[in-house]
């Protein structure tokens, strides 16, 4: 059964269709990765389905409820959660105060933001911080972060609305080697462990075939290719388009 089912998407700017009859479902627990080269329509159709962009035609449907043309808070509230590339934090405060501030958000009560409420969701707020992997750094001000710890921070945030579906902008750009596995590996476990359906976009291309179940890859505005890593690796079409002789 599909979570999110995308059918016809369609957007042009000035004349140019960037987003070209898209269709395609991603099922719960399942992890699809969306790749194409730079201008592909990628960030388009992201946009679009997180509310950000209206379609010009098509449909977009969460748990069979249409989702196209609402507001990106509206969305959030249906369970889309969103992560972009670049991370967004509160820098000056500890990464256990932006936990809470984003459960806090979950549960209605912003206007409790950063007041003195210290045993406000605390429990959550730990649980959260130990499934990320991020209890031993919760004390630390994020601006003194290492990159890598920003990007966990940031899925953490997005995971504190428990979202059905996670919508990931290159989750591991700017990172280097070392630092994008951890973070592939801890994409892929929270997929398993939470039946979240998790949908990325990613440049690199080794994270996206290590953790990805299905690929579909676009170029100038259109799928050309979907499905299995293995044989989306192996299409004509795509090693043409974006893959070269990799």
């Amino acid at each position: 059964m599909s979570l999110l089912t995308v059918s016809g998407l369609t957007r042009s700017f000035d004349g140019n269709r960037v987003v070209d009859d898209v269709s395609f479902t991603v099922a719960p627990g399942q992890i699809v990765a969306l790749i194409g080269p730079n201008g592909a329509g990628k960030s388009t159709c992201f946009n679009m389905l997180n509310g950000q962009l209206r379609p010009d035609s098509g449909t977009i449907r969460l748990d069979g409820q249409r989702i196209d043309g609402l507001t990106p808070r509206r969305i959030w509230q249906r369970g889309v959660g969103r992560g972009f590339q670049i991370a967004a934090v509160f820098a000056s405060r500890s990464v256990r105060d932006n936990v809470r501030a984003a459960l806090l958000a979950r549960h209605g009560q912003i206007w409790r933001l950063f007041r003195p409420a210290e045993t406000t969701l605390t429990t959550q707020t730990d649980a959260l911080l130990t499934r990320i992997g991020l209890s031993d750094l919760a004390d630390r001000t994020c601006g003194t972060l290492a990159y890598g710890d920003v990007k966990r921070l940031e899925l953490a945030l997005a995971m504190a609305n428990e979202p059905r579906l996670l919508l990931l902008d290159e989750p591991t750009a700017g990172m280097t080697e070392a630092d994008r596995r951890p973070i592939a590996d801890l994409i892929r476990a929270l997929a398993r462990q939470t039946g979240c359906a998790v949908l990325l976009t990613e440049h690199d291309t080794d994270t996206v075939f290590r953790i990805a179940d299905h690929v579909l890859v676009m170029d100038k505005g259109r799928l050309i290719a979907a499905g299995p890593p293995d044989r989306v690796r192996n299409d004509p079409a795509v090693r043409a388009a974006y893959l070269g002789s990799e």
